[in-house]
């Protein structure tokens, strides 16, 4: 499935250079990434492949995050969040179980 992968990698560098150009804002890029993310998924499962949890998770977050905010609402500790989650993952990767 690793062309399924490189056409997501893509996509995703395409969506994220269109939403820089049309400058669409945080929301609607948002969107357009969870959207990949969760399409990727979705075509692994329907390959019959085996999906990545943490990017299913991932996805579904940035589409939550995408609606917040085309709703107009804010949430302050939003990025402290992200923050923590990354570096938990990080700190996973690094020191976690080793397969």
């Amino acid at each position: 499935m690793k062309q399924l992968d490189s056409v997501a990698t893509a996509v995703f560098f395409i969506w994220i250079g269109i939403a820089v150009l049309v400058q669409i804002g945080w929301p609607w890029s948002l969107f357009g990434v969870g959207l990949i993310m969760l399409g990727h998924q979705a075509a692994l499962w329907r390959l019959g492949e085996k999906m990545d949890t943490f990017r299913l998770i991932c996805g579904a977050v940035f589409l939550f995050g995408a609606v917040w905010g085309l709703l107009g609402m804010t949430w302050p500790l939003a990025p402290v969040l992200l923050i923590m989650i990354g570096l938990g993952s990080l700190w996973n990767a690094v020191f976690g179980a080793k397969s």
